[in-house]
């Protein structure tokens, strides 16, 4: 397998302006998004396909994807699929043909003291949050590999960078994934493909607005310094530059998308 050929330097290189807007569209190329159904999935899928791109959406319920589909019209295609099944994603990987690149947003979290998780609560959060991300390395990997070039890119979390209580297991596994995505762009390189992860704080998805009144929501967004709510077009931003050609230089990486909360001091020195 040849690795990604290394381009000799030019110094006019260095003076030439490009084409920024032709590095941020994406024409003539196809990504598959999991997870790609509803919240974050459903906005990476439109902005995909916005910038030009071919999407096939997967996800574990069909309708949903079908859903998606007919929002953002041709060219999309659905596709059902299991991520946390080797079976499943390894007849998905043949079935999607020639890709240019994958992202992978699934993950979800079950709260609860640290003390009290159970064994079926880690095999579940293990599961949910990493079982998916290796299996898309396993079975997708390899094919970008060896067509030289591609990416693939994850949604992990701010949980899984400090400390995560109350959804511990969220937290360890979303951390594993940080260090997966750290080797994989170490592996992959070398053959063109680059691998990165999102990592948002807390997104107002529909679930979260399901489960949580708006004065918790309101609560939570006075607490962050931009003063502005996380939304999965927003984590979807962030996807989609490190899936295009802005991003051509960055791999290994996880980029915080939180409005800055993760950086601010845990109290309140306004007084002094």
């Amino acid at each position: 397998m040849p690795l990604n050929p290394v381009p000799s330097h030019d110094t006019a290189e260095n003076d030439r302006i490009i084409n920024y807007r032709s590095r941020f569209e994406l024409p003539h190329r196809r990504y598959l998004v999991l997870g790609g159904g509803q919240g974050t999935g459903r906005q990476i899928s439109h902005a995909l396909a916005q910038l030009g791109a071919e999407v096939v959406v997967v996800d574990v319920n069909r309708d949903r994807a079908d859903a998606v589909c007919v929002e953002i019209g041709s060219p999309a295609t659905p596709e059902q699929a299991d991520a946390t099944d080797n079976s499943d994603m390894a007849a998905l990987s043949e079935r999607a043909g020639e890709l240019d690149g994958v992202v992978d947003v699934i993950g979800m979290a079950r709260y609860g003291p640290l003390l009290d998780i159970s064994d079926d609560d880690w095999r579940w959060e293990e599961s949910i949050v990493l079982r998916h991300a290796v299996l898309t390395l396993r079975h997708f990997g390899p094919r970008l590999r060896d067509r030289g070039e591609g990416s693939i890119t994850f949604v992990s979390s701010v949980s899984g960078i400090g400390s995560s209580p109350v959804h511990a297991a969220y937290g360890v596994y979303k951390a594993a994934l940080g260090s997966l995505v750290r080797s994989a762009a170490i592996e992959l390189g070398p053959y063109g493909v680059r691998v990165n992860a999102v990592a948002p704080g807390f997104v107002v998805t529909p679930r979260i607005s399901a489960i949580l009144d708006a004065e918790a929501i309101e609560n939570t967004r006075i607490q962050i310094p931009l003063q502005r709510l996380t939304l999965p077009a927003d984590v979807a931003s962030a996807l989609a530059f490190l899936v295009s050609d802005l991003a051509r230089t960055i791999t290994g990486q996880v980029m915080i998308v939180d409005g800055g909360i993760t950086n601010k001091y845990p109290y309140d020195m306004s007084s002094f």
